[in-house]
């Protein structure tokens, strides 16, 4: 989507879901295209996220992590809702790509858990 910010390298983003999951539950499912694929944790207290990407990220064309830091709607549009198309502005966010966050863990592995059916 082109917008009067691009040269910033910031691009619009629709809320799908915003939910507290409180242990145990269920293993939430994202796909590329549906159901929202960008995601962030926050933590009330210590804990470990166990992010299953399959098939696994290599760095190769079209397939690589990125990060971005979020700002409101409101920041950039100026009160103007020309690119909302449905839903309210709480909705929306801007997200520009930042680099890997320092204080970002991430150990690779292979999954030897039951198998998963979607």
């Amino acid at each position: 989507m082109h917008t009067p910010f691009s040269h910033m390298n910031v691009r619009l983003a629709k809320l799908s879901a915003d939910k507290v999951l409180t242990a145990p539950c269920e293993a939430t499912v994202l796909y590329p295209k549906s159901g929202g694929n960008l995601h962030c944790f926050t933590a009330v207290t210590p804990c470990a996220v166990l992010d299953i990407l399959s098939p696994p990220y290599r760095e190769e064309p079209g397939r690589k992590y990125s990060y971005y830091h979020d700002y409101p709607y409101s920041t950039f549009s100026a009160g103007n809702r020309a690119f909302i198309r449905n839903g309210k502005e709480e909705d929306y966010a801007w997200l520009a790509e930042i680099e890997t966050p320092d204080d970002l863990n991430i150990c690779d592995g292979k999954y030897a858990g039951p198998a998963i059916e979607l």
